[in-house]
């Protein structure tokens, strides 16, 4: 029985991990069961990404073939599905999830002192190269399933407030203005592009990512906002060098020429 016990408890927790942040489950598991005080918690610099694909609402009809549109809501749960295990990679760790409604994925990263590093921004990053990945993933899923669905992502950073709304099928979300701007650099975004505020870009420039300008966007609600594209990672620190020959061992044979030329 005890065992048994063991286990049931083991698989709750599993449970609730998949419901709710980690932090927060043992927060409820480690707090007195009749306690209704709210849950929430000020966070201070968090990066959020709303992914969509907009074209999915053409891809989806209710017909006798597609079981009633069940095919389709399948295909897209495999979509869905694969957005999430990507967030078990190691690289991935700084990032939760936070929903997904439709087809619209939320994600953010910084939730908690120990994810959220000010000075190396490693929650930016880690965001940043996840966003890349989904466009990746999509592309994959277009070619095995002989689509051509698009992607249109969001990124932005700033503080939020986090709580857990609701005693039945409680919802755990994040709120402010960081995740206004967020969904509307979604929802204002160019198809299979990732768009970024500039606080975003600053910081991902610094690191070497490949940025470019798209201007100044009427925002609603925000008014002229100037934005830009990620369009890649940083380049390897090897490529811009160029071996020196005079640095070279004697008994190594190479033709290279040239000395070690500056960072573009």
């Amino acid at each position: 029985e005890k065992e048994d016990m063991e286990h049931l408890e083991a698989y709750n927790r599993k449970l609730l991990a998949n419901i709710l942040p980690v932090h927060v489950a043992e927060h409820f598991l480690n707090t007195d069961k009749n306690n209704d005080e709210l849950y929430h918690e000020q966070c201070d610099f968090v990066c959020i990404m709303f992914a969509s694909i907009p074209n999915f609402s053409e891809f989806y009809v209710e017909l006798e073939g597609n079981n009633e549109g069940v095919e389709c809501l399948r295909l897209l749960n495999e979509i869905i599905a694969d957005f999430d295990e990507m967030l078990s990679e190691d690289q991935f760790r700084y990032i939760e999830k936070i929903k997904s409604t439709g087809a619209t994925y939320m994600a953010a990263s910084g939730l908690t002192q120990n994810t959220c590093d000010m000075q190396g921004y490693r929650h930016v990053i880690a965001m940043a190269d996840y966003a890349l990945r989904l466009r990746e993933q999509l592309q994959e899923v277009n070619a095995h399933s002989f689509n051509n669905f698009k992607i249109r992502i969001g990124i932005n950073v700033g503080p939020v407030v986090a709580g857990v709304i609701g005693a039945r099928k409680p919802q755990y979300d994040i709120w402010g203005n960081a995740v206004n701007v967020a969904s509307r650099m979604d929802s204002t975004g160019i198809c299979d592009k990732i768009q970024v505020t500039k606080e975003v870009y600053q910081i991902l420039n610094a690191k070497g990512y490949f940025l470019t300008c798209r201007g100044t966007i009427e925002v609603k609600g925000k008014g002229s906002m100037e934005t830009y594209f990620l369009e890649g990672k940083p380049k390897s620190p090897h490529t811009n060098i160029t071996v020196n020959p005079l640095a070279v061992p004697p008994s190594m044979n190479t033709s290279v020429l040239g000395t070690i030329s500056e960072k573009n």
